[in-house]
């Protein structure tokens, strides 16, 4: 089964942070983070991030 996990954020690092931990322990094969503007540091945070299921 092909799994697809959606993340949508804006001003909740903290919270993507764990969101994205507890995801990535979960057996989907793709995970799309849309970060909305985000002004807290997000984009940087994602821009660090290597798992090849991230997009």
């Amino acid at each position: 089964m092909n799994l697809t996990a959606l993340i949508v954020t804006w001003n909740r690092l903290s919270q993507l942070q764990h969101t994205v931990k507890a995801t990535l322990a979960l057996p989907f094969q793709h995970i799309v983070i849309v970060n909305n503007g985000s002004t807290d540091g997000t984009a940087s945070w994602l821009a660090e991030l290597s798992d090849p299921r991230i997009h």
